[in-house]
């Protein structure tokens, strides 16, 4: 019979599995709950502690995903599966429940002479969708560090603010989703020990909304002291940000939309409606959602005080070695799979393009048609996908890491340009999300076709988890962003320190926020 390792937790035992990784010997413990379920009471609440168990739990699976609405046709996934001329398989719908705050740890050795680095992934998804539980530990393992993935609350259950719900020193208006990420921290940092982690060496990582969450915890008060390096793959520094009960200055606030979101519910706008929308099946709150109700983090003076872009800006990120950067085509993939896939993009003519970039830009409006041009409705696509990927990713990272240089901050960032070959390349050049499969060392979204360069970003990504230093003897160096430079890491089919060329750009985009075309 085969012994399955046991590891205590603050909250109980926990039953793991021993298991083979690309064929090296590791330890998995999936599903373990780092929070309380979120139901009844508890929903729109900050994570409470969870309850206590004598007995072993079982560890060998994933516990529930967080619930989310399934895109149809047209989406994020559909537009690679196109580009690479696939079928995406039709899978059993995952488990979905309240009960969701979830983590799975990943471990090489529960009882090493030294402690290990640990790094901690969020997610990505828009904040709508996605989960903890797919992706592979093979590449981390390898390099001797534990992982450690997260489910966290979702859409407008992660992601709301209503009127009635108060705030005192116990309860939040808002963020939730962001205050489970922030548990989930604090139950690492009690118990990784106990599987061979290093509890003051923590990096958090993670790409798209997963990236967005780290800069948001990059500035949140409430994160300080819980991690020790940061990774931000294409996530986003937003300059916009509704405040939780302040109006704003279109006149209403994120408790505002949370009333509209009861409205549409078919529950008044009255004393009873939060009550009433704690009562909601979890099917109501998806179909509602649909809509395209906000989901993003609010300031709330407590677990954000500003705009994400207006913090780092003035300084008030915590101060911890970081890595910022984006893929050189990140819009390609997104322009037909925003969170609403099913929608048809809401620019189909290019003097309807010309006016809104008119409305929008005003006086730059001119010199932004002529690096975005739209002769023709094929030509304004493209444009209009270079132009999300640059406004939403690109500049503000570039601004973001600039900040940070500028303060000596130890900050690295990237450029990575590496695509996929034949037509998916040609399509999608190298897309959102690509180089996930890259810093795994793992095959995901998008296979690894220069496994070179996948094994130079998973050295740097885990040499940087361990030092704050990415950098080791066979590696192409990485020096740190110097202030008032102009230059980025380009990982590609070359690897190495070049002047960005999109500088231009980046100035033309600097206060800009992109909100669909």
């Amino acid at each position: 019979m085969l012994v399955r390792p046991v590891v205590e937790t603050k909250s109980g035992p926990v039953e793991g599995l021993i298991e083979e990784f690309n064929g090296i010997k590791g330890y998995s413990f999936r599903g373990i709950p780092y929070a309380a379920d979120t139901s009844g009471n508890n929903r729109w609440r900050a994570p409470q502690d969870v309850e206590s168990w004598v007995e072993n739990f079982d560890a060998s699976s994933f516990g529930p995903q967080c619930p989310q609405f399934r895109r149809g046709e047209g989406g994020f996934r559909d537009s690679i599966a196109n580009a690479y001329e696939i079928e995406i398989p039709e899978e059993e719908p995952p488990q979905e429940s309240e009960d969701c705050l979830r983590l799975n740890i990943y471990s090489g050795d529960l009882a090493p002479k030294e402690k290990l680095p640990v790094m901690f992934w969020i997610h990505g998804g828009a904040l709508r969708f996605g989960s903890g539980d797919n992706y592979l530990p093979d590449g981390i393992l390898s390099k001797g560090k534990i992982l450690v993935t997260i489910n966290y609350r979702l859409g407008e259950l992660g992601f709301f603010a209503h009127p009635s719900i108060n705030d005192s020193e116990e309860e939040f208006k808002t963020n939730f989703g962001l205050l489970d990420q922030i548990k989930a921290l604090h139950w690492v940092r009690e118990n990784i020990e106990n599987f061979g982690g290093d509890p003051s060496n923590i990096t958090i990582f993670g790409e798209s909304a997963g990236g967005f969450s780290v800069a948001a915890l990059l500035v949140s008060p409430l994160s300080k002291g819980l991690f020790h390096k940061a990774i931000v793959q294409s996530g986003g520094f937003s300059r916009m940000a509704l405040h939780s009960s302040d109006k704003s200055s279109n006149g209403f606030s994120a408790a505002d939309l949370g009333s509209r979101f009861g409205e549409f519910c078919g529950i008044p706008n009255n004393d009873d409606q939060l009550k009433l929308m704690r009562e909601l099946t979890i099917d109501k709150i998806i179909e509602v959602g649909k809509i395209g109700f906000s989901s993003s983090f609010y300031v709330d003076d407590k677990t954000i005080l500003a705009p994400v872009m207006k913090s780092f800006e003035e300084g008030a990120n915590h101060k911890v070695p970081t890595i910022i950067g984006t893929n050189a085509d990140e819009g390609t993939a997104l322009y037909w799979g925003s969170p609403l896939a099913d929608v048809a993009p809401p620019v189909n003519s290019v003097e309807k393009y010309k006016l809104v970039i008119l409305d929008k830009f005003e006086e730059k409006a001119e010199k932004i048609l002529s690096i975005y041009p739209a002769s023709d409705k094929e030509e304004m696509i493209k444009s209009s996908k270079r132009l999300l990927g640059d406004s939403l990713f690109g500049a503000p990272s570039f601004f973001a890491s600039k900040f940070m240089a500028e303060r000596s901050e130890d900050i690295y960032f990237y450029h990575f340009n590496q695509k996929p070959s034949g037509k998916a390349g040609e399509i999608l050049g190298s897309f959102h999300a690509y180089e996930i499969s890259y810093v795994f060392g793992v095959g995901g979204l998008g296979i690894i076709e220069n496994q070179e360069l996948s094994d130079i970003m998973l050295s740097y990504w885990t040499n940087f988890a361990e030092s704050g230093n990415p950098n080791s003897e066979e590696l192409p160096e990485w020096e740190k962003l110097l202030p008032g430079e102009n230059k980025w890491q380009v990982l590609g089919s070359e690897v190495g320190k070049k002047d960005i060329d999109r500088i231009e750009i980046y100035d033309l985009l600097q206060d800009f926020e992109f909100k669909g075309i």
